[in-house]
């Protein structure tokens, strides 16, 4: 059973009663990230969730750490560009404790500076670590080439120079702008009932203050661009992105049967053709990154560098093959099938629960059952592929971005006109 309710301060909570388990997951989401940020600011929302583990006015970060170790150690949190959650997932007996600590951090933090000048190194290997991926480099360098400028395409952690320059009161400042009634969820899912906690999350959380302004994300233009960067490697890293939906649209149904049927798993098209028949990469797959004002679909591959023109190839001709002939009802359904199944696996995992409730809540203001999700992916045919394949796979509308050991790549492949050529 799904219940929501409002605290005094008007934070929203959905509680998902689950007799049966014998945990409780406790989220706190907070409708912030780098989406929200400036460029003299990059990497702020990041840092703030690092600090709030350092220290409050009643704990230190050791006695922080301690508790969490009190309560199982399944204490941990995380910055998106358009949400920062901070979560729990522990046995009933101890929600009360989490519940506390979890409210403390939140609203009694100190962001002192000597903690901060420590807790900025920890970040600095963290950025380094990114950027010695190449999977990651191509990944979040195509979407800051193809938003420009825009908030959406900022790396979450920042850049070294900027996070740098941050101080204790420029995180104390953001996070009593950001960390506000409005936008903020509390979803609980598991072994206990709302009115168990209510004045537990009141006492924990009811001291949030509310905006004082609402901060709004614009919708970024999309630039079709090539980005390449030399990397001292073997392997070369691909990524392509078509201008896409965003994450309330809804065609999102059609588009993760989509996704599944072109590259979502083992038995994907990409996967298929690209490795196990050709042999031409270890990894390839497709996915989607939507937001709320915008979407990409991507396509991925790593691979030796003197197989990338016929792997991209081979990964435009898969695209163009669905693009005119759609697929037969068994594959779709096969699809399907998959989609379901790892939703309904989520749907076991409480702290999946606890997750999908607080998102849902938090982008559409509502909790969609299982079973509308189920129905809608089971409504999804031929004819909604088709439209979504006639409007969103536009060669116009396509960016690149290739990292790796560059020195064999031909040069017409760094060209963007050549490359959309292949599909």
């Amino acid at each position: 059973m799904v219940k929501q309710y409002q605290l005094c301060n008007g934070i929203r909570v959905v509680c998902e009663q689950v007799d049966y388990a014998h945990s409780v997951a406790l989220g706190v989401w907070i409708r912030t990230g780098s989406a929200y940020e400036t460029a003299k600011n990059n990497g702020i929302a990041h840092m703030a969730e690092h600090m709030l583990f350092k220290r409050t006015e009643r704990r230190t970060a050791r006695q922080i750490a301690d508790e969490t170790a009190d309560i199982g150690g399944n204490l941990d949190a995380c910055t998106s560009k358009e949400f920062t959650s901070y979560y729990v997932w522990v046995l009933k007996e101890n929600l009360a404790q989490s519940i506390d600590l979890l409210g403390d951090m939140l609203t009694n933090s100190l962001f002192l500076d000597e903690d901060l000048e420590k807790e900025k190194d920890i970040v600095m290997e963290e950025i380094d670590m990114y950027k010695d991926s190449p999977e990651d480099v191509v990944h979040e360098m195509l979407q800051k080439s193809l938003w420009k400028d825009h908030p959406l395409g900022y790396l979450i952690s920042g850049e070294r120079e900027t996070v740098e320059s941050f101080t204790g009161e420029d995180l104390r400042k953001f996070v009593k702008e950001h960390y506000t009634a409005e936008n903020t969820v509390i979803s609980v899912a598991g072994n206990v009932s709302f009115e168990e906690i209510r004045e537990q999350l009141a006492k924990a959380f009811g001291g949030i203050a509310r905006a004082k302004k609402i901060h709004r994300l614009d919708t970024p233009l999309f630039t079709p661009c090539v980005y390449l960067e030399e990397k001292d490697i073997e392997q070369v890293h691909i990524n392509l992105a078509y201008d896409s939906i965003t994450s309330v649209a809804e065609e999102r149904y059609a588009f993760s049967v989509l996704n599944a049927i072109l590259g979502g798993g083992v038995n994907s098209r990409l996967f298929l053709k690209v490795r196990e028949e050709l042999g031409l990469a270890y990894s390839v797959y497709s996915y989607g990154s939507t937001f709320q004002k915008a979407g990409l679909f991507h396509m991925y591959a790593g691979l030796n560098a003197n197989q990338l023109e016929p792997a991209i190839e081979a990964m435009g001709q898969e695209l163009r093959l669905l693009k005119r002939e759609l697929p037969e009802e068994e594959e779709i359904a096969r699809a399907r099938e998959q989609i379901k199944t790892d939703l309904i696996i989520q749907g076991e995992n409480i702290r999946g629960r606890m997750n999908s409730n607080a998102k849902e809540l938090m982008l559409f203001d509502r909790v969609i059952s299982l079973e509308d999700t189920l129905d809608m992916i089971n409504r999804v045919h031929a004819a909604e592929l088709e439209e979504c394949l006639k409007k969103w796979f536009d060669r116009d509308r396509m960016a690149f971005a290739v990292a790796g050991n560059l020195e064999e790549m031909p040069e017409s492949l760094r060209s963007l006109d050549n490359l959309k050529s292949f599909f």
